[in-house]
C-alpha cells in the first residue's frame, strides 16, 4: 500500500443555483475505513466523484498526494454500455486477465458471456462486487456497494474491506455494514452544506449524534430564555429611564445620579444582549411520513401456488406447493440467483405458470414494490404516469408525491431520469394510494436513506395486512418479526 493523502480545502459545489457543499474541508489519509452517510439528494455521491476526479470544485481545490495516486469509484448501479457482455464490463472496468477474470466470475456464479443489461439486479450487485475484487487501486469510493447483495455476497464484500491494504470511503445505508467495516463516519448535514466528523461506526454515530442533539437543543432553549429575559428588562429599563424615573425618592443631585445610574444600567443590558451567544436551532429536516392501511379485511385465502413451475430462459422454478393467507408475514430468503424475485412474481400473477394452479382470494388486492423500480413508463413524467396508476385526480396525485419528497421540479422530469431514490418514493407513494392488503417488497430499502429506512420498519410493524418480503437488510429482518421464513 502507498501512503497518500487526498484533502479538500474550502470546496464549494452547486448544481444550478442549488448550493451542495459550502466552504468545506476534509482529509482522507490512507487505510481509511471512512462510512458516509445523509439523506438522499445531499450530496453523498457528489462527494466521492470530487474524491476520485470525476468531478471539480466551483471554488476550493482537492489536492491529492502523490498526484497520481489510483482512486477507483463504485457507482450506485452498473454503467455498461449498450450489448456489453460481463466479460468486456470486467475487462474494460479493471483490466484484470483472463485467469483472474474466470476465477472470480466462477467464485461469484457470474456467467461471463451473459449480457449485462439481462443479469438480474442480484447477479448485477455480483457483477459490482467482482469489479472490486479485481481492481486495484489505492483508494476505494464505494456508493451504496450492499444494494441486491444476498448475505453471502454481503460476507464477501466485508472481508474484503476489512481485508484490502488501501483505504476505502462507503457510501450506504446498511447499518450492520457499516458497523462492521468502518471507523469513521462522515454526516453529509442537510440544509447546511457542511459535512461533520464522528468517531466510530453506525452504533457509535447514532448515539453520539443523538447526544450532540440534545445538548444543542439545551443550549438554544437556554440562551433563547436567558435572550427573553434581558430583553424584558432591557424595556423595562429603558422606559424608566425615557420617563425620566430614578433608582430611588431623591431630589437634587441624587436624582439626577439616579437616572445616570438607570442609563447606565440600560447600556449594561444591551451590552449583555450583545455579548450572549447566537446558538443556533438544531435543524429540523423533512422526514418521510409512510403510512400503510390496507384496503378493507381480505379472505383467509391471499393467494395459493399448487404444482407450480415457472420458466425463465434456462431458468425453472418448481413445482412448488405455497399459500399465503391473511395476516402472514413471510420473509423470502436465500442466495442469489435461487429465484426469490421469480417466485414473488408467480405470487403476483406477473409471470405465467408453465404447470400448476395459482388461485387468488376474492378480496386480494397485492402492491408491489419491485427490485428494478419499473413500475412506471420510463418515458412519461411522474406528473403523467402516477394520477393513472394510483387512479387519483392529478392535483391529489401531486399533493401525495410531495409528502414523499417529491416537488413539482422532480414530477415534471421524465420518470427515467429520477434517482433510484427518487423511484422507490414514488413506487412506495403508489403502495399507499392504492391503499393493498397484501405487499410485496422486493429489496425495498435499496436506495432508500436512513431515515426512510426507519420509517418504513414502524410502517411494517404496524401494518395488519398481508406482508411478502425479500431482504438482505439484517436490521430490516430483525424488525420486520416474520411468522414464516421461506428459503429458497
Amino acid at each position: 500500500m502507498r501512503r497518500f493523502s487526498i484533502t479538500l480545502a474550502d470546496v464549494t459545489v452547486a448544481h444550478g443555483a442549488t448550493e451542495v457543499f459550502s466552504h468545506v474541508s476534509l482529509t482522507v489519509p490512507a487505510a481509511s475505513r471512512i462510512g458516509v452517510v445523509g439523506p438522499n439528494g445531499v450530496g453523498k455521491t457528489t462527494l466521492l466523484r470530487l474524491l476520485v476526479g470525476l468531478q471539480e470544485p466551483d471554488l476550493g481545490v482537492v489536492r491529492r498526494v502523490p498526484d497520481h495516486l489510483s482512486a477507483g469509484y463504485l457507482p450506485q448501479e452498473l454503467d455498461a454500455r449498450s450489448n456489453e457482455t460481463v466479460r468486456r464490463y470486467l475487462e474494460r472496468k479493471t483490466g484484470a486477465s483472463e485467469t483472474r477474470m474466470a476465477a472470480t466470475a466462477s467464485e461469484l456464479r457470474i456467467g461471463l458471456e451473459r449480457q449485462v443489461e439481462t443479469l438480474s439486479g442480484g447477479q448485477a450487485a455480483r457483477a459490482r462486487l467482482a469489479t472490486l475484487l479485481l481492481a486495484r487501486h489505492d483508494l476505494y469510493c464505494l456508493d451504496e456497494p450492499t444494494n441486491d447483495l444476498d448475505f453471502d455476497g454481503l460476507a464477501r464484500l466485508e472481508r474484503f474491506v476489512g481485508s484490502v491494504r488501501s483505504g476505502v470511503i462507503v457510501v450506504s445505508h446498511d447499518r450492520a455494514f457499516l458497523d462492521r467495516t468502518v471507523e469513521r463516519i462522515i454526516e453529509v448535514e442537510e440544509g447546511r452544506q457542511r459535512l461533520r466528523e464522528w468517531p466510530g461506526g453506525w452504533s457509535d454515530y447514532e448515539a453520539a449524534r443523538e447526544h450532540a442533539r440534545d445538548l444543542q437543543y439545551r443550549r438554544f432553549e437556554d440562551t433563547q430564555e436567558r435572550r427573553r429575559q434581558l430583553e424584558g428588562r432591557l424595556t423595562e429599563r429603558r422606559r424608566r429611564a425615557d420617563g425620566g424615573e430614578s433608582l430611588g425618592n431623591r431630589t437634587g443631585g441624587a436624582d439626577r445620579r439616579g437616572t445616570k445610574a438607570l442609563k447606565a444600567n440600560v447600556r449594561q443590558t444591551e451590552r449583555a444582549l450583545e455579548r450572549l451567544e447566537d446558538v443556533e436551532k438544531p435543524f429540523e429536516p423533512w422526514r418521510l411520513r409512510l403510512e400503510l392501511e390496507p384496503a378493507g379485511r381480505v379472505g383467509d385465502l391471499v393467494v395459493r401456488l399448487e404444482g407450480a413451475v415457472i420458466d425463465r430462459g434456462s431458468f425453472r422454478l418448481g413445482p412448488l406447493d405455497l399459500e399465503v393467507g391473511a395476516g402472514d408475514r413471510v420473509a423470502l430468503t436465500g442466495r442469489n440467483g435461487t429465484g426469490k424475485s421469480t417466485l414473488l412474481g408467480a405470487l403476483l400473477g406477473t409471470l405465467p405458470l408453465a404447470a400448476g394452479n395459482r388461485t387468488f382470494g376474492a378480496r386480494a388486492v397485492l402492491g408491489e414494490l419491485d427490485q428494478r423500480r419499473l413500475v412506471f413508463s420510463q418515458e412519461e413524467t411522474l406528473a403523467g404516469a402516477f394520477p393513472s396508476a394510483a387512479k387519483m385526480p392529478p392535483e391529489a396525485a401531486r399533493t401525495l408525491l410531495a409528502k414523499f419528497g417529491l416537488g413539482a421540479d422532480d414530477v415534471l422530469r421524465p420518470v427515467r431520469s429520477l434517482s433510484p431514490g427518487e423511484r422507490t418514493r414514488a413506487a412506495l407513494a403508489l403502495l399507499t394510494a392504492r391503499g393493498v392488503n397484501c405487499l410485496v417488497l422486493d429489496e425495498p430499502t435499496n436506495h432508500l436513506d436512513l431515515p426512510a429506512i426507519e420509517e418504513l420498519e414502524a410502517a411494517l410493524e404496524g401494518y395488519t395486512g398481508t406482508v411478502l418480503l425479500v431482504t438482505h437488510d439484517r436490521r430490516l429482518l430483525e424488525a420486520f418479526h416474520p411468522t414464516r421464513r421461506i428459503e429458497l
